[in-house]
């Protein structure tokens, strides 16, 4: 299967299990293309072959598209909630996606090591950041999409931004590096 064929099954899982499962709402499946193409985006800021853990993965926004559009990095997706994380696992295995695995724990708790990091409407960069820090390898990467605000949440952090994507909805994509531990 393509890229535009698994992105159009997994749109087609969402559809099909956002109210069920409390996915999603009416509002991002309405525009589910464009969200589709803001999760790819995250791949612009991560490097090759890289592991990239997605933090509170929820309905599976970036991960899934983010592993559909680079098959070349591992994803891992971490979840707490089992009934996301059983979502996680079927869209994982309905799409044939080798490269995607689920984590249904507290983040907190992952055992991996990764370099890069993505987030969603989770937290702001710094308490992303403590969630991951005892999984970090540095330098550290962390993608996140972002409103108004992001610069301060930045510096906060005492990081490097080195890519940002203005969006659609006036929202930007911001990628910032974490040479050493903060």
């Amino acid at each position: 299967m393509n890229e535009k064929e698994l992105l159009e099954r997994y749109a087609a899982l969402l559809r099909r299990y956002a109210g069920t499962l409390n996915l999603v709402s009416q509002r991002v499946l309405a525009d589910l293309p464009r969200h589709l193409e803001t999760a790819c985006a995250y791949g612009e800021a991560i490097g090759e072959g890289e592991t990239v853990l997605d933090v509170g993965s929820g309905a599976g926004l970036p991960g899934v598209p983010l592993a559909i559009c680079r098959p070349d990095l591992w994803v891992v997706l971490a979840e707490k909630r089992a009934k996301r994380a059983a979502f996680l696992d079927l869209v994982a295995g309905s799409l044939g996606l080798a490269n995607l695995q689920v984590y249904n724990g507290d983040v907190r708790n992952w055992q991996g090591r990764t370099g890069y990091v993505t987030a969603q409407a989770v937290a702001p960069f710094d308490e992303i950041y403590r969630l991951v820090r005892a999984s970090a390898r540095y330098p550290l990467t962390i993608v996140s999409r972002k409103g108004p605000g992001w610069e301060a949440e930045a510096e906060r952090l005492g990081a490097r931004v080195f890519h940002v994507k203005p969006l659609d909805d006036g929202s930007a994509l911001v990628a910032l590096r974490l040479e050493e531990p903060a």
